[in-house]
């Protein structure tokens, strides 16, 4: 389906209404939802809203947290009691304009009902191919044929599998076993018995872990055995062969998975984590964007796999930010190993002992037993529910903890330094301030270098030439051409049109981030653009140099004021920025670099 916009349509699926007597097929009407959720993720450009977030909205009429969906169309619709069995009402809905693009009725009978669900979505695809004026190319699906009460049995245990406990995976257990009593070719369920044993061993529970490993990935296989392109149990071996070593299998089934259904957002997590002990992080990242883009209504729902993605590319404060929000601290056994290890990166030490402690003393409970556990039982274990392919950034950090390692340790790190003292310390692709007791991070930028450089020699002034760190000319010329003048309103453009799309998907982040550089690039026009949309000159290649170093000093610090207002307002007041620029604070500053 083409691109809105340069962009995936998106649909969301709000839960069919059921109106009148229809206790006997509840069940039923809440699996035909999520079947026709599964039946549009798999067509290739369109993005489908997690049933998370889409099976939350009761009425029709919610605009607010229907518009927090950022969906381009609603599915919608009712069943209602007849004489023979039930009709089915279904609407199409363009979000724009509240149109309804689309209405149908279906008369139907328990019988007729599993069929329906595909001329339901053959429906809205055709119809969305002529509102869209695009081919839609997709892998071909099928719904297997089997007897109404497999289906119904495969429905409950799947709601049971959704419960996420023990009692409820054993029960869940029981409904596809007697599914496959009726149906032994229904593939569907011996996907959800590899589910119900994989559940257990993602909850870890360590005392049976090969049991739950080799239950997940035998009854997988024989999903696939059935039905090559289920994309969930092509994942979930993925995953088990990710563990057995052999990497190169686990990739092809992982990417298979994603070529066979690209819009599952749990799915797409699944494969994210793997990825990034293949290696993978740009691709991990970008899968768990799109999981988390999918299921708006739970931003919150994926946050360890953020953790775990921006720890191993080396943001460690974006890891801590994202690993502070998880209120259970046991939700994955070695949680607070990797929190650990993330202050250790940062330098806090203090922290690190405290989640270090944690750690050890969840372990003792999960894994050893109740015996107290030694650090090299603790870390030897993390290797093994962790299984990196290459390089990992927990190394240094288990150096560390088993003395392989020296580094000098202060007991609170930066967070003793008194009201005249502070931090500029640059950590490559971030750097770490700290300042009043309040310790921040950032993103480098060359007016970080600059600041740097002025206090690192307080009262010294710079000449704006040497902070540029080029040679200019002196004659006169034009601070911008013609050509590179409707380049930056090209530019502008862009960056208007992304904003709005990236407001509409409910993108909140990248909204900000690119608001962010139409600012910049705004500023820079206005510097080289005066009245009448002319461009101004100069009398020399000076004042580029002079205009380009005081932008990015306040621009700079215009940054660090959203997130640490005392520092910037120290900065603002004690840097003086023009022809020459320096830092004159009031009160002597002691800096550390």
């Amino acid at each position: 389906m083409e691109l809105i916009d340069n962009r995936e349509t998106t649909i969301a699926v709000l839960p069919f209404q059921i109106i009148g007597r229809t206790e006997n097929i509840s069940p039923i009407i809440r699996g035909f939802t999520d079947d026709l959720i599964v039946n549009f993720s798999k067509f290739i450009g369109l993005s489908v809203v997690s049933q998370y977030s889409s099976l939350g909205i009761k009425d029709i009429y919610d605009s607010e947290s229907i518009s927090r969906l950022g969906a381009d169309y609603l599915i919608t619709g009712s069943f209602r009691s007849t004489e023979n069995g039930f009709r089915i009402s279904v609407q199409l809905i363009r979000t724009k304009d509240n149109k309804v693009v689309f209405a149908g009725n279906h008369d139907e009978t328990l019988e007729t009902l599993l069929n329906t669900q595909d001329t339901i979505t053959q429906q809205m695809v055709s119809v969305l191919q002529k509102q869209i004026q695009h081919d839609l190319l997709s892998y071909s699906y099928k719904k297997e044929s089997v007897e109404l009460v497999a289906y119904e049995n495969w429905l409950m245990g799947m709601e049971e599998v959704k419960k996420g406990t023990i009692e409820s995976d054993l029960k869940a257990r029981e409904y596809f076993e007697s599914a496959l009593k009726i149906n032994p070719s229904f593939a569907r369920a011996y996907t959800g018995i590899s589910l119900t044993y994989f559940n257990e061993w993602s909850c870890q529970l360590w005392d049976r872990w090969e049991l739950s490993q080799k239950g997940a990935h035998d009854y997988a296989l024989k999903a696939i055995e059935l039905d090559e392109n289920d994309y969930v149990s092509l994942s979930v071996l993925g995953r088990t062969y990710l563990y057995l070593g052999d990497y190169k299998k686990s990739e092809h089934l992982l990417r298979k998975s994603l070529r066979m259904n690209p819009s599952d957002a749990d799915n797409l997590i699944l494969v994210s984590n793997c990825f990034v002990w293949l290696g993978y992080l740009e691709e991990a990242e970008q899968l768990y964007h799109k999981a988390r883009n999918l299921n708006p209504l739970q931003p919150e729902a994926y946050l360890l796999s953020g953790l775990l993605i921006y720890f191993e590319k080396g943001l460690y404060a974006k890891a801590l930010e994202f690993g502070e929000k998880v209120s259970n601290l046991g939700i994955w056994t070695d949680f607070t190993a990797f929190l650990a290890a993330t202050c250790y990166h940062l330098g806090e030490y203090d922290s690190m002992r405290d989640y270090w402690k944690k750690y050890l003393s969840i372990f003792k409970v999960n894994i050893n037993k109740g015996k107290e556990p030694t650090d090299q039982e603790a870390i030897e274990w993390q290797k093994v529910v962790n299984p990196n392919k290459g390089k990992t950034n927990l190394q240094p950090f288990w150096d560390f903890i088993l003395g392989k390692e020296k580094r000098e340790v202060k007991s609170s790190s930066l967070s003793t330094a008194s009201t005249y003292k502070g931090a500029f310390i640059d950590q490559g692709e971030f750097w770490e301030l700290q300042y009043n007791n309040q310790i921040i991070t950032i993103k480098d930028s060359k007016g970080l270098h600059d600041i740097a450089k002025l206090l690192q020699q307080p009262e010294e002034e710079f000449y704006c030439i040497d902070l540029m760190g080029a040679i200019l000319m002196a004659s006169g010329t034009k601070m911008i051409d013609d050509k590179a003048k409707s380049e930056y309103k090209q530019k502008v453009q862009a960056l208007q049109i992304a904003i709005s799309d990236a407001e509409e998907m409910g993108l909140y982040e990248k909204a900000e981030q690119d608001k962010e550089k139409l600012d910049a690039l705004i500023d820079q026009l206005s510097q080289t653009v005066g009245i009448a949309n002319k461009t101004r000159k100069t009398g020399s290649s000076i004042e580029k140099a002079r205009a380009a170093v005081t932008w990015r000093i306040r621009n700079t610090i215009k940054k660090i004021e959203k997130i640490h207002p005392q520092l910037a307002k120290h900065l603002s007041n004690s840097i003086k920025t023009g022809s020459y620029c320096s830092y004159k604070p009031e009160i002597s500053h002691e800096w550390t670099f």
